[in-house]
């Protein structure tokens, strides 16, 4: 949690009874990752929940109670429907292909640190126990071998006996992972 997302995440959950979910759409889009998004959520609830009450106590007292609950329960929905779009998995006769678009929060420019960042966060997208249990065993494998194809892309690429990975970097601190696996 930065310090900038949680100043943001609470200036955003100010407006009455969208509050919340104009922060789950910010950080949806700045993390693509549901756990992530939620801490800001919870960061900018009570901000929320404190002046949709103001106001409706005020203008409103009878309804509330029933529009308290809105803010509290709009940013879950938003927040999935927004983050569970970042993988595609496309078959072959030969190999399984599965693609991850995955947004990058890092200052770091170390490949070691990028590529162990993205592939966690691609590893947690992971629900198969077979599949999980195969690429976590990626990261004890060979070096990695990495390379610039233009200014703002960086491509870092670990092959893993019949695992390969790919993953590039653009500037638009989007990382696209590409897992291939033998059959």
């Amino acid at each position: 949690m930065t310090r900038r997302d949680t100043i943001i995440s609470i200036i955003s959950a100010i407006p009455p009874i969208i509050g919340t979910s104009i922060t789950s759409f910010i950080m949806s889009r700045r993390y693509g990752d549901l756990k992530e998004v939620i801490k800001y959520v919870m960061i900018g609830l009570p901000v929320t929940l404190a002046t949709t009450y103001y106001l409706f106590i005020n203008i409103i007292p009878k309804y509330a109670d029933y529009l308290i609950a809105i803010p509290a329960i709009l940013p879950l929905p938003i927040s999935f429907l927004l983050t569970r779009n970042n993988i595609s998995v496309n078959y072959s006769e030969d190999y399984i292909e599965i693609k991850f678009k995955i947004p990058i929060n890092m200052t770091s420019h170390d490949p070691h640190e990028l590529f162990s960042y993205v592939f966690n966060k691609a590893l947690s997208k992971i629900r198969n126990p077979y599949y999980h249990y195969k690429l976590s065993a990626v990261t004890n494998c060979s070096g990695l071998k990495v390379s610039y194809q233009n200014e703002d892309k960086l491509v870092i690429r670990r092959k893993c006996g019949d695992i390969d990975i790919r993953i590039v970097i653009s500037s638009k601190k989007i990382a696209d992972m590409v897992i291939d696996i033998s059959y």
